[in-house]
């Protein structure tokens, strides 16, 4: 189970306002925010997957190297299985990540109402494509062919408006729905008709939904140092191969570059999710609450 602190919704809220005042500011080309995004992600946004071996070896006796070995093999056999799926049917592939990772996001609220929990995972998603349709469309066309990127964003757009209304009428009706979980969305909500999608996405995935789940993994797992170890780690390794990788690729067009970052990012993301959503899944079902809450 997730365990929402309030901390947490304040760093979230300063970090939109900080985004929101320098983006009026600087007006970052979507060339700067698609350099940018790598490294934002590496640094706060993937440290709270790195976490899902300390996870795993909570829930089952991996026993060892042995054991370790072969829950590596299996987390990186069904991210293999989902980014061929996405070489091989890239239209398809764009719409179950929308799709999952809406179910994914929502626990970021799962002590919230079920009607809640259901706005926020779509707002998740949902909410650049009812305000930046066209822009959402640009950025899936390098994800996949240009009728599917124009329908996904459609779908999301209307997705975006129904969770928007949905959660509006909630508020308005059910008084205790005014809850912390409300307020988050509102953010969300605010975030995603300032920012551009792309400086949204960072925002929330770093800003709140990383944070959050690190925070969570932290206190159940037994060893702390050790997770904060290969999570470090993690983040590190990202970094040098994309500064490798773009010394390769600087001479490149830009629009291959950007196809490039695009590709890796959220293939790669799409590809980690599945495994990372199943770990995280059983583990909320089988109650595990930090260490001191036991």
């Amino acid at each position: 189970m997730i365990h929402p602190q309030i901390w947490q919704t304040w760093f979230f809220a300063v970090s939109v306002s900080v985004a929101v005042l320098m983006t009026f500011l600087m007006q970052p080309t979507l060339h700067t925010q698609m350099l940018l995004l790598v490294p934002t992600v590496a640094v706060l946004g993937l440290p709270h997957g790195a976490l899902d071996l300390p996870i795993a070896q909570t829930l089952w006796p991996l026993h060892g190297w042995r054991g370790n070995m072969r829950f590596g093999l299996l987390y990186i056999g069904l991210t293999a299985l989902v980014i061929g799926f996405w070489i091989l049917f890239p239209g398809p592939a764009l719409f179950a990540f929308l799709i999952y990772s809406a179910f994914h996001f929502s626990g970021d609220w799962a002590e919230a109402t079920p009607l809640l929990r259901w706005t926020g995972g779509i707002a998740t998603i949902g909410a650049p494509g009812l305000f930046w349709q066209a822009e959402v469309s640009d950025l899936f066309a390098f994800l996949a062919p240009a009728p599917a990127a124009d329908l996904a964003a459609m779908a999301l757009a209307y997705a975006g408006g129904t969770a928007l209304t949905c959660y509006t009428v909630t508020l308005i009706w059910l008084p205790a729905s005014r809850t912390r979980a409300a307020v988050e969305q509102a953010i969300i909500w605010f975030a995603a008709a300032c920012l551009s999608p792309l400086v949204y996405f960072v925002l929330y995935f770093c800003a709140l939904h990383s944070l959050r789940h690190l925070t969570n993994a932290l206190q159940s797992v037994e060893n702390t140092r050790q997770a904060m170890r290969a999570a470090t780690i993690l983040s590190i390794v990202v970094i040098v191969a994309a500064f490798i990788a773009f010394a390769i690729l600087q001479k490149t067009e830009t629009f291959i570059l950007e196809q490039t970052i695009m590709r890796v990012v959220f293939i790669g993301l799409a590809g980690l999710t599945v495994p990372h959503m199943l770990l995280i899944d059983r583990f909320q079902r089988h109650g595990r609450r930090p260490p001191s809450e036991r």
